[in-house]
């Protein structure tokens, strides 16, 4: 028994080092002094954006626990919230990014007497979901931006790779598309194999069959949970809205929702550097001069708010996991 535990503990191990790291290198780059500062100046007011974020999150818990289908009932709106914000976390601060994330809310969720391939399962539909909703409202903003007096503005910014990105995104919206509604679903190969590749193909063959499964038998549930996400983004992106209003910029609803979208493309590509430092404050300052907003420090003191709240949210995960973790473990056969 022993033999069949050690690498699973090693490989826990590891990624809890890996975690760790990632977080002391986060915290040793942030300048706090700085943080300080830009929360003084905006006072009370902060709590609007932890609210704010606070709300988006929660509708990003509810678009993942209706996919728990039946399992739903097994565990309580608050209890998965506090789940997702671990993983979140996790997500954020470690070099696998949302993949090491998923996977630790799947694994948390078994504390709730739900399996770990349901578990699995839904963690993948919502992610999906999420994709989803996610490309379609960065197209709508960014056809929003093309037609509107900021044209001119983008295109001096980024020339014609606004069209290629958003042609890309597009096909990869169509593709998934396509997969979830008329690609074949993936053969189920039962034959045995002892390498590693093998068995994590045939571990992501089944995960997709059952995404494809659910979304055939479930599909009110699915574009349920998209819509959800969709409402989550469109919250979340009122924070960038509130920030640049604190900061005394005139600024619109649609302007946040073209910044956050935007701004969680390109961090995409830093994903695997520990809270995309650096990243985020480049993809800051680009999208805010691309819309038009090039006043003095603006990019920093946006940047610094939203590394704020994303302390909050971090400690309060950490929280979070300490209290799920006394919980006793039960998974179903």
């Amino acid at each position: 028994m022993g033999k069949l535990t050690s690498p699973s503990k090693l490989f826990k191990g590891t990624f809890l080092v890996l975690i760790l790291v990632s977080i002391a290198i986060f915290l040793a780059k942030s300048d706090f002094n700085a943080l300080k500062k830009e929360l003084s100046a905006v006072g009370y007011r902060f709590i609007v954006i932890l609210l704010t974020t606070c709300a988006a999150y929660f509708l990003g818990t509810l678009a993942w626990w209706i996919c728990l289908g039946s399992d739903k009932k097994k565990v309580n709106l608050i209890e998965l919230f506090a789940i997702r914000q671990i993983g979140e976390t996790v997500g954020l601060f470690n070099p696998t990014s949302i993949i090491g994330g998923d996977m630790l809310k799947a694994e948390l969720i078994t504390r709730y007497n739900i399996s770990l391939k349901e578990g699995l399962n839904s963690v993948a539909i919502s992610r999906i979901t999420a994709v989803l909703s996610q490309l379609t409202l960065f197209l709508i903003a960014m056809l929003w931006l093309m037609f509107s007096p900021l044209k001119s503005e983008v295109i001096r910014y980024t020339g014609s790779t606004i069209y290629f990105i958003c042609t890309l995104l597009l096909v990869l919206l169509l593709l998934m598309l396509y997969w979830l509604i008329a690609a074949k679903s993936p053969s189920q190969n039962t034959a045995s194999t002892t390498s590693f590749l093998g068995k994590a193909q045939a571990y992501m063959q089944a995960l997709l069959w059952n995404v494809k499964d659910f979304y055939q038998h479930q599909n009110k549930i699915f574009w349920c949970s998209y819509l959800l996400f969709a409402l989550h983004w469109i919250v979340g992106s009122l924070e960038f809205y509130y920030i640049l209003k604190f900061l005394g910029t005139p600024a619109q609803p649609i302007h946040g929702l073209i910044l956050d979208m935007s701004v969680i493309v390109l961090k995409s590509m830093g994903a695997f550097i520990p809270g995309q430092l650096g990243v985020e404050e480049i993809a800051n300052k680009l999208l805010l001069h691309m819309i038009g907003i090039t006043g003095g420090t603006i990019w920093l003191s946006a940047s610094l708010l939203r590394r704020s709240r994303q302390l909050f949210w971090a400690g309060l995960g950490f929280i979070f996991y300490l209290c799920i973790k006394k919980k006793a473990v039960h998974v179903p056969i």
